[in-house]
């Protein structure tokens, strides 16, 4: 990762689990949010602001979990 800081931490509980949400500021002043499932598993939002990213995040962390909870072979595969 690049000289992004943490500016932001907060854990978000979906059905039961709860899931961790870091909030990086760039060099540039964009942020971005991130949610880690696994090491080779992590979802990533940009916004301008922490508020943007963090809104756009929360929209998809439901849609992230779910999808990963779905059979293998019921997902669209290129």
């Amino acid at each position: 990762m690049d000289k992004s800081q943490l500016v932001h931490e907060l854990f978000c509980d979906f059905e039961g689990k709860e899931y961790r949400i870091e909030v990086f500021l760039r060099p540039d002043g964009s942020h971005f949010a991130r949610t880690e499932f696994s090491p080779q598993d992590v979802i990533i939002s940009d916004g301008f602001s922490l508020e943007e990213a963090l809104l756009r995040h929360q929209d998809l962390l439901p849609l992230a979990i779910h999808s990963r909870k779905m059979p293998y072979s019921s997902r669209l595969l290129n």
